[in-house]
């Protein structure tokens, strides 16, 4: 499979990294445009079996474009695309609030469209992506997508264009509150008489403790259950979190919705680049 991606920043190369890696059956020639010269020596030296060039070639003839850029700089590359002998079969983006109409009328061509939002934890491989595409899909082409997706992690085929802003606020957005949410039990745990590094081994390892303790069960009232024994620590902890005026509730969703709201915020700006 012959693919061009073009953006190489955080997510352009975690998806680099994960398809070069991937030990399936997908054989995959994967060429890289990165306008940054220095972050593209860097990729040369981390990525022997990629290509890499400043410029979008002026030919080029593939089964996949993945478009991993800034969306403010979308306009742009697609003008530069138009104007060069460059022929695919499957569009894939990952910009954020760039829709399939806008892909569709500011690139030419007969290419089938694919927009997929994946997030940080992607670049483990152990990432959750939302992926959309408008029906009739190819299934050669769906099989194609899903086999490229699923080497960042778990793939959701959304019913919807619109769930895209949802998306972003829960897992796109979410790792941040959970590094938050660490952060905040870190600094509890200094105050209360450990190192800077015994709280962070504290803090860590009960995640990952809890992390495995989910791939086992995933009902999360019987787990908050098992841990807060009525009369118990845990118990007063979580009543100051539950009974709190605004409680972690009320403040987790209003930051949630804040997220969707931003995100639809900026899909509209992105239609008037």
């Amino acid at each position: 499979m012959k693919i061009l991606i073009i953006g190489a920043g955080k997510m352009g190369e975690a998806v680099l990294r994960s398809w070069l890696s991937d030990s399936s059956k997908l054989k995959k020639v994967i060429s890289v445009v990165e306008v940054n010269s220095k972050k593209r020596n860097i990729l040369k030296k981390n990525y022997p079996l990629a290509e890499f060039s400043e410029y979008v070639p002026d030919t080029w003839k593939g089964d996949l474009i993945l478009f991993a850029i800034k969306p403010q700089t979308f306009s742009n590359i697609a003008k530069v695309i138009n104007s060069k002998n460059i022929s695919t079969k499957i569009i894939l983006s990952i910009m954020a609030g760039i829709t399939l109409s806008s892909l569709e009328n500011l690139i030419h061509g007969k290419a089938v469209f694919f927009r997929a939002m994946p997030n940080l934890a992607s670049s483990v491989g152990s990432g959750v992506t939302g992926v959309f595409a408008r029906k009739p899909i190819i299934s050669s082409y769906k099989k194609k997508i899903e086999q490229l997706l699923t080497t960042l992690g778990w793939v959701y085929w959304l019913k919807s264009e619109k769930l895209f802003d949802p998306l972003t606020a829960i897992s796109g957005s979410g790792p941040a509150y959970i590094f938050l949410f660490l952060k905040i039990m870190k600094n509890s745990s200094k105050n209360l008489g450990f190192s800077e590094k015994i709280s962070n081994q504290l803090v860590l390892k009960t995640f990952k403790g809890v992390s495995e303790i989910l791939k086992k069960n995933s009902n999360l009232e019987e787990l908050i259950s098992d841990v807060a024994s009525p009369g118990g620590t845990t118990e007063a902890a979580l009543e100051v979190l539950i009974k709190s005026k605004p409680n972690l509730k009320v403040i987790l969703n209003k930051a949630i919705l804040a997220a969707n709201k931003r995100s639809i915020k900026l899909g509209k700006n992105a239609k008037k680049q």
